[in-house]
């Protein structure tokens, strides 16, 4: 599997209208070890995201949110 495609199966599984910018840092957590499983490097997860992981995955509980209230 792809970093990219990981990381969009990831999301989809994992962030929800329910969850919470205070998340953010267990999310990172998760998601890093999650990753580690797949034998997915750090650094090409971060390159799959964009440059920072810490912005996708805000971006991904700001879309969730917004997409509950619409």
């Amino acid at each position: 599997m792809t970093p990219e495609r990981f990381l969009e199966r990831w999301k989809s599984e994992r962030i929800n209208s329910g969850t919470q910018q205070s998340d953010v840092p267990r999310l990172i957590e998760d998601l890093l070890t999650d990753a580690e499983n797949k034998g997915i490097s750090r650094h090409l997860l971060t390159m799959a995201a964009g440059g920072s992981l810490v912005q996708f995955v805000i971006g991904a509980v700001r879309a969730a949110i917004e997409e509950e209230i619409l």
